[in-house]
């Protein structure tokens, strides 16, 4: 049963990647560069999007740490690929030691925001946990 979940995550990490990748990668295709604050904006509703999916992964769990680190792997697909569209075409020109930095800007990203995430979960569970031992007594 683990293993299933464990390989759901990474699924739903890997197609996060997929359709992050792909959609940034058609509007810089298509040069549709949309305003930087309509781009502020779309970044800014994809990390509160992030952080919500870990939060609400964390928040269903039985083991808070083992699902907090689940967390962190689905924030993986969608940070890596907004660090490798917005870094490999600069990385491509660099030397081949830049090719490493998307990798470890995901991985920074998806701590940030996976970590984030976990927290608010663990709080939610908290005070739904609070709130039930309460109305029980």
């Amino acid at each position: 049963m683990r293993d299933a979940s464990r390989s759901r995550v990474v699924g739903v990490s890997a197609l996060a990647f997929v359709v992050v990748l792909g959609g940034l990668t058609a509007l810089r295709a298509w040069n549709l560069e949309p305003p930087t604050h309509v781009q502020s904006l779309v970044v800014d509703a994809g990390a509160v999007l992030v952080v919500a999916g870990v939060a609400s992964h964390v928040a269903r769990g039985e083991r808070v740490g083992e699902r907090a680190g689940e967390g962190i792997v689905l924030a993986f697909g969608p940070c890596f690929a907004f660090a490798v569209n917005l870094f490999a075409p600069v990385s491509t020109m660099e030397s081949p030691l830049w090719l490493g930095y998307p990798f470890v800007a995901g991985a920074v990203l998806s701590l940030g925001l996976g970590g984030l995430g976990a927290g608010v979960g663990y709080v939610v569970r908290v005070l739904r946990a609070t709130k039930t031992s309460d109305s029980a007594t």
